[in-house]
């Protein structure tokens, strides 16, 4: 079941995240975004769901604190491009 979660899954959810974010008009930082990513992991009860948010929130721990809301959304492109192993941003 877990194998079938695509990283177009993580980026989408990153991505959505970062709208909502924005639409909120919360700060968007690198640990506010996985703060948000780990609370919805937290209330989601769909299994699947719970490790999408917390692959998302993992994808972005290879990022440096300051990045801007624009290299977010970039990192959330890579992410969907590369698996969690690969060489940081």
């Amino acid at each position: 079941m877990f194998a079938e979660i695509s990283w177009k899954i993580i980026h989408q959810v990153i991505n959505q995240t970062i709208t909502e974010m924005v639409d909120e008009q919360q700060t968007l930082d690198v640990v506010s975004l996985r703060r948000r990513l780990r609370e919805m992991a937290e209330s989601e009860t769909d299994e699947e769901m719970v490790l999408c948010y917390w692959q998302a929130s993992k994808v972005l721990m290879r990022l440096p604190p300051t990045i801007t809301a624009s290299q977010l959304i970039e990192a959330a492109r890579h992410a969907f491009r590369s698996p969690l192993n690969h060489d940081p941003l």
